[in-house]
């Protein structure tokens, strides 16, 4: 328990509180701190809450004190002294102006916190979205088979073999691990649960630069051994398993084999999501070459570059590529890239990551614009105080730094509130992460980068909208200042054109946010427009992965099949099947040979997304067929082999012709596998998301194939809400296997809004960006319309009083007021045409220069700057000539 109070808090009441005050206030205080009882935790709180609650008292009780008069006896004393002293006067001057500094404050807490938002979200999932030490030292080994398509992989892109050759021959990586992934049912006494888990060659501990936060990790032996070991990931330790420790050292079930569970991993210390690591239990060696399901990680050995990395990449390639090319042509032109882990994996993030950094910095100018044309009107109330200062021997320099710390005091005020507003920002989007499965763990959180970044923002924006206010007041007009009788003023004039510049700036950022927005929502709303190929609505989906310890080949097909049969026979189910895959996220295409096709190109055989579906799955989606049959129940195991293809793969591979008893196999012709004979054709599902154009597609049937996927999608057709179905399916699947999990359970709708989630985010907070600029600019040119008015004040009532009618001054004020109008405009329009280029990357069916979003866009922000300025153009408009001719308007 503290005995004395915290240094800050002493340090703070000090400068508040008067010196005839101080010691008896802290004194008392303190003594009050050392005589409670209970944690030292609750007392440094209870001391803050005092602290907070003497703060109003000390500040009335400093402004009701006689200000001393310290003679500083050194240069740094006298430099704290004026410090402080601005620092108090511009309390002062900010509480005799409290509607004005409420406005400025929550003005700028608005644009501080959604920059300090986007910022951590930025952060945590683009600049430092790995807990890992040296992250620029980790890397990853991408490939590009240029026969197999051309593009660069990360996932499951490498075979053990190749594993074997980087491992074996390079001298830049160290420490270099290959793993696999695969779903896991894990017992935990009564519990069981799926978990996606990687299974390591390796030590991947050392690579990663972590440790396990309870227990251990991998002994080499257990590693070279394949032993029955595991590590769980923190997240499923909580959620899970209650965060019990006593799990730790004892035995789990994995797959119904027992393992021992040796450690927990840190905090959101993942490798794609996975949730259980164990040894690989067969070395790689046994492996053949052509099975690419790995991936590879390393460190970077001390001396070396990533240049060199690349280098040594490029030698092993061809190394490879010169011994086995002429078996394997799939090597001709191969690469090995390497990048650094973080980079590999946030690429995907990259374009809405510079949207949403690019959008709040424009909403950070707009409010700096709104502020600073705040803070000239303020101004004009302060021209006398200003020329007396003057007059009394102020430098310019002093009066614009006391403004200055007026202007920074606004700001750093409205950063602290802007934290609360990041707060719940950050627990609202890591909701959203929590539901979307990401290839990292989106680290977004308040941390000291983010803090570190909100009062640099904080401070900046508070010289950047304080300091042409500050320049324009500081140059006091002595004579125009202290006459009273003067009705006009050169700096009332030059007060207004400023604020009109601050309008234009206003006016281009909200029309490029806003150009921003609408194409975003124009290309949303297309693509939310396109006919998915089936009927997602009411649809709900889920999966199960069968142990092939407890379940092997020849009891996977019957357990599905009585799964289906059992889950249509549901209230509310109409419709029920299984699939191996569904859209949009498709993951298994495989080469496949047409009979009688002319020979492929060396290495180009053609391609399609394989699909293991049961004879429900085409009813269950409400797939069209387009030409022959689906599959059926006699297509079974002793019937001849058959295949459903979409129209894409017809189109694309048999053009012009009916591709109904065409026959294929997969693989190469002269590959071991059956022929399938071709009985249908079905209209083609968006199957990659409604932004990509459909893929090629082969269904077989689970009948023919039974047991060449344990894993598999149940897919169902409900009457109403589709979450409703869930406990129902969940007890049948108890009462078929008590320890049998579900998992990845959601409906076919927000699949698709997954596949969507970048777009989406980037739509959503830009247009929030741009509404809420269009309120900023819109106040801006309202309170500059109505600052004009009340400097024109004489010249309106002179013209009333000289026969000028009420549509004459309506149209005189809105014709000068929307000036800075059309000119922001015009600038804005360049700026809205770069900004569509950057978004043309996530733009669907939208051109970067679509005309009807340009034109709507500028009919909007032309609309509401009508508005703003006929408001007090109206008023103006009212003016009583007789007391309009006695107003003074200096």
């Amino acid at each position: 328990m503290p005995h004395r109070l915290p240094r800050a808090a002493e340090f703070l009441l000090g400068v508040v509180l008067p010196a005839r005050a101080r010691d008896e206030v802290l004194g008392d205080l303190a003594e009050e701190v050392a005589r409670r009882d209970g944690s030292a935790l609750a007392s440094w709180c209870w001391c803050w809450w005092q602290v907070a609650r003497s703060l109003p008292w000390a500040v009335r009780l400093r402004l009701s004190s006689p200000r001393p008069n310290p003679q500083p006896t050194s240069k740094k004393e006298w430099a704290m002294s004026r410090w402080i002293q601005d620092l108090r006067y511009a309390l002062r001057s900010l509480r005799k102006n409290g509607a004005m500094t409420l406005t400025a404050v929550a003005t700028v807490a608005l644009g501080i916190g959604a920059t300090a938002l986007v910022f951590s979200v930025v952060d945590g999932m683009v600049l430092h979205p790995f807990p890992y030490p040296q992250p620029d030292r980790l890397i990853t080994l991408g490939t590009v088979y240029p026969k197999l398509g051309g593009e660069l992989q990360f996932w499951e892109n490498l075979s053990p073999a190749e594993y074997l050759d980087i491992a074996d021959q390079s001298k830049t990586l160290d420490r270099v691990v290959a793993w696999d992934m695969g779903n896991r049912q894990v017992t935990v006494g009564q519990s069981t649960e799926n978990l996606f888990s990687a299974f390591w060659w390796g030590n991947a501990f050392p690579t990663l630069g972590v440790q396990p936060e309870v227990g251990r990790g991998f002994t080499p032996e257990e590693i070279a051994r394949g032993d029955r070991v595991a590590v769980l990931s923190h997240r499923a330790w909580m959620t899970r398993f209650g965060g019990d420790r006593s799990l730790v050292g004892g035995r789990i079930l994995v797959n119904g084999d027992p393992y021992t569970l040796v450690g927990i991993m840190p905090p959101k210390a993942l490798v794609y999501g996975t949730d259980l690591w164990i040894p690989m239990g067969i070395g790689p060696e046994v492996f053949p070459r052509q099975r690419r399901q790995f991936q590879v990680m390393a460190r970077i050995t001390p001396n070396a570059t990533m240049g060199q990395v690349e280098a040594e990449m490029e030698t092993i390639a061809r190394r490879t590529e010169a011994e086995y090319g002429g078996e394997m042509k799939e090597y001709a032109g191969w690469r090995l890239v390497p990048r650094t882990w973080t980079d590999a994996n946030v690429r995907t993030f990259r374009a809405a990551a510079l949207v949403l950094t690019g959008a709040v910095a424009f909403v950070l100018l707009l409010v700096c614009a709104n502020v600073g044309s705040l803070l000239l009107a303020r101004a004009a109330g302060r021209r006398r105080e200003m020329a007396v200062r003057t007059a009394l021997g102020a430098s310019r320099v002093r009066i614009l730094r006391q403004l200055l710390t007026e202007s920074v005091m606004l700001a750093l005020a409205g950063g602290v509130l802007g934290v609360g507003v990041t707060i719940l920002g950050i627990r609202a989007v890591n909701r959203v992460l929590a539901s979307v499965t990401l290839p990292l763990p989106g680290n977004v959180e308040l941390n000291v980068r983010v803090l570190a970044f909100t009062a640099a923002a904080s401070v900046a924006a508070g010289i950047l909208f304080g300091l042409i206010p500050a320049l324009h007041a500081s140059k006091a007009d002595l004579r125009g200042a202290l006459n009273a009788d003067q009705r006009t003023s050169t700096a009332g004039r030059g007060r207004l054109r400023l604020q009109r510049a601050f309008v234009t700036v206003e006016v281009a950022l909200a029309l490029v946010l806003l150009v921003g927005g609408g194409l975003l929502v124009n290309s949303f709303l297309r693509m939310n427009a396109v006919d998915p190929g089936f009927q997602p609505d009411n649809m709900l989906t889920m999966r199960l992965t069968l142990a092939r310890e407890r379940y092997p080949q020849e009891r996977v097909e019957p357990f599905f099949r009585e799964l289906v049969d059992r889950a249509s026979a549901l209230p509310g189910i109409s419709a029920a099947a299984v699939s191996s895959q569904i859209p949009p996220n498709l993951f298994s295409r495989r080469e496949f040979s047409i009979q009688g096709a002319p020979p492929a190109a060396e290495g180009q055989l053609p391609s399609a997304f394989a699909t293991l579906v049961s004879p429900e799955y085409f009813a269950a989606l409400g797939m069209h067929v387009l030409r022959g049959r689906t599959l059926m129940e006699r297509d079974g195991p002793d019937a001849p082999m058959v295949a459903v293809i979409n129209d894409v793969t017809a189109n694309r591979y048999s053009p012009g012709q009916d591709p109904i008893g065409k026959r294929f196999k997969i693989g190469p012709p002269d590959a071991d596998a059956p022929w399938f004979e071709v009985v249908g054709v079905v209209r083609a599902t968006h199957n990659r998301g409604l932004d990509a154009p459909p893929e090629p597609e082969i269904f077989a049937s689970t009948r023919q194939l039974a047991g060449a996927w344990n894993q598999l999608f149940l897919v169902l057709r409900t009457s109403g809400d589709p979450h409703t179905a869930l406990p129902a399916v969940r007890r049948v699947v108890h009462d078929m296997d008590p320890e049998q999990p579900v998992y990845a359970v959601r409906t076919m709708n927000e699949a698709y809004a997954a596949a969507a989630l970048q777009r989406r985010v980037a739509t959503v907070a830009l247009s929030i960006f741009a509404a809420f600029a269009l309120l900023l600019a819109a106040v801006g040119i309202y309170a500059v319309v109505a600052y004009s008015v009340g400097q024109r004040t004489r010249e309106i009532g002179l013209r009333i009083a000289l026969g000028a009618g009420t549509g004459q001054v309506l149209r005189l004020v809105v014709r000068q007021a929307l000036v800075p109008v059309v000119v922001g405009g015009i600038i804005g329009f360049a700026g809205a045409l770069a900004v569509g280029r950057v978004l043309s990357g996530l733009l669907f069916q939208v051109s970067a220069t679509d005309p009807v979003t340009l034109a709507v866009v500028v009919a909007l922000l032309a609309a509401v700057g009508l508005v703003a300025s006929l408001l007090p153009a109206r008023r103006a408009s009212q003016l009583d000539p007789v007391a309009a001719l006695a107003v003074d308007t200096g």
